[in-house]
């Protein structure tokens, strides 16, 4: 009776496990989309500030922001 316990819950608790933890994951790694200013003008790039702390973000020496005009600073996480 315990070993057929055991090999109906051992294989149901590593699938909730694993489940679990593939929600786990850390919002940085997502991308988001932002904005450059380049020397051919604005460009469109990939980030990871999610626009949701106080300081600024930056790509680079290129400060990120999010709008294509350039007006709206995109923030990082801090």
């Amino acid at each position: 009776m315990k070993a057929n316990f055991l090999k109906i819950v051992l294989p149901a608790f590593a699938i909730l496990i694993a489940v679990g933890l593939a929600f786990a994951t850390e919002e940085s790694n997502l991308s988001y989309t932002g904005y450059i200013n380049s020397p051919s003008g604005p460009l469109q790039i990939q980030t990871d500030c999610p626009d949701t702390g106080s300081d600024l973000c930056f790509e680079g020496s290129h400060q990120v922001f999010n709008d294509i005009g350039l007006t709206d600073p995109k923030r990082d996480w801090q």
